[in-house]
């Protein structure tokens, strides 16, 4: 018997929803309709403090359920449900508490990107966040994440002060850089939500939010799209900290009246003026004929959600797609341009799409090695998705995508942890690269039972690591 599994059964407390009840089918789907739809939990809990936390844990124990941990919903597996498990959810603990004279927050892990952009708002601040509206902010940080500010103050896990994390025996853990679980600390920076326990509060680096230039340029198909990705990785390998931007690539046969969107779109910001901006988008505009060029002053508000805007597609509020995602060390060479061009011009897909992420800036102010999050050193990310019609076959849709992958493999490597890919044989490589290791020694120090696991959770060290 595992020394540490509970003796007597603690009371499940919080917002309890069994299979059955009203609201149970919409509470067992994540965000992705199809990696969930066909996942029943025996239970699911809604946390509301830390102690409903820590009874779930112990119940999980005592009666051997396996344990899924959700804040926002947004793996893309949906890792973060099964059947027969027990859902751990934290999306309903909100608590948010800002300290603008110490410029930090204080933050509950059910509260999304956006609720927390709004609120440091209002007064004036803003956090190194992402731009999905309703992803949660904890499981932004544990994956490292990427948004807007990367370029001017790291990821968003660089702006992690301390975490409070319920342990698998259900214990409270303090977790700073330098205390006693400063491991620990290092691990939550890009080691993933749902592998060491349970995060029921974050303290993050807020900063002030100032107006910032908007750009948005757009090209239809009659253009020189090859030259169109060259140019902005040009332009962005060399940009200074003051710039962060997307390239919107979908499909040929997108259909932008519909979303009244151009399916090749160069987006971002700028801290600067928008006569700067434009002198130097200057490469960019001269490429091929821009159909729509958007360069303005915005407030930081209007900027995130036009982040949002114009890049999230989806034909229903149950969406069906596969995403998976690589990093780019160096610019993409000619022959890597070419394969995303003939991708997107000869699918049939309407919703295929590629995202290119400019990395760089402060995000390469640490070394791979100085946080769980790896790819330190990447220029680009790559995020491919696609999302299927009704009626459309998902088999040969998500074989389309991870052609795609595997092509441009030689160019990339790895893969960014939120953006999980079950059809990645390596994934601790994949998402972790060098820091395996280390991720796995923390992983037996504070979850040696492998309690939190799921199919791509990091398993502990073996026995023989330790063996002289």
């Amino acid at each position: 018997m595992d020394e540490h599994k509970e003796t007597s059964c603690p009371k499940l407390t919080g917002r309890i929803v069994f299979p059955g009840e009203p609201g149970y089918n919409e509470a067992r789907l994540d965000a992705n309709f199809f990696t969930s739809k066909k996942r029943f939990p025996d239970l699911i809990v809604y946390c509301q403090n830390t102690r409903d936390v820590q009874n779930a844990i112990k119940w999980a124990r005592f009666h051997d359920v396996p344990i899924r941990v959700r804040s926002g919903g947004h793996n893309h597996e949906s890792f973060s449900t099964a059947t027969g498990v027990i859902v751990i959810d934290v999306s309903e603990m909100k608590q948010l508490h800002v300290d603008k004279s110490k410029g930090v927050a204080t933050v509950q892990p059910g509260v999304t990107g956006q609720e927390l952009y709004s609120k440091l708002f209002e007064q004036g601040l803003t956090h190194v966040g992402g731009t999905c509206a309703d992803v949660g902010i904890s499981g932004l940080v544990l994956t490292g994440g990427m948004g807007p500010l990367l370029r001017r103050h790291g990821m968003t896990c660089d702006s992690l002060l301390y975490l409070e994390m319920v342990d698998a025996n259900g214990r409270i853990l303090h977790v700073t850089k330098n205390n006693e679980h400063k491991d620990l600390f290092w691990a939550a920076c890009g080691g993933g939500g749902g592998n060491f326990g349970i995060v029921t509060s974050i303290v993050l680096k807020v900063y002030p939010a100032k107006p910032v230039t908007w750009f948005n340029i757009g090209w239809d198909w009659n253009q020189p799209v090859e030259e169109i990705i060259h140019a902005w990785q040009k332009f962005f390998l060399k940009a200074d900290r003051r710039w962060f931007s997307h390239l919107d690539l979908w499909s040929r046969c997108f259909p932008s009246q519909r979303f009244q969107k151009l399916p090749l779109k160069a987006l971002g910001v700028f801290w600067g003026t928008p006569e700067e901006a434009r002198r130097e988008l200057a490469p960019l505009l001269n490429t091929g004929r821009p159909v729509s060029t958007t360069i303005e002053m915005v407030g930081w508000d209007e900027a995130i959600e036009l982040f949002g805007e114009s890049t999230a597609v989806f034909t229903s509020s149950r969406p069906e797609y596969k995403s998976s995602g690589a990093f780019a060390l160096r610019p993409l060479p000619p022959q890597a341009v070419r394969i995303i061009r003939e991708t997107l011009q000869n699918t049939t897909s309407p919703l295929f799409n590629v995202l290119l992420f400019s990395l760089g800036g402060a995000a390469q102010d640490k070394s791979p090695a100085d946080t769980a999050y790896f790819y330190r050193e990447a220029e680009f990310f790559l995020l491919y998705n696609i999302e299927w019609l009704r009626g459309e076959n998902a088999d040969e849709r998500i074989c389309e995508l991870e052609t795609l992958r595997d092509r441009l493999l030689p160019f990339t490597e790895g893969d960014y942890l939120g953006n999980p890919d079950l059809c990645i044989d390596d994934y601790l490589t994949a998402y972790y690269g060098g820091n395996v290791p280390r991720l796995r020694h923390v992983k037996r120090k504070y979850d040696p039972g492998n309690v939190f696991h799921f199919e791509q959770s990091i398993p502990p060290a073996p026995d023989k690591w330790y063996q002289c």
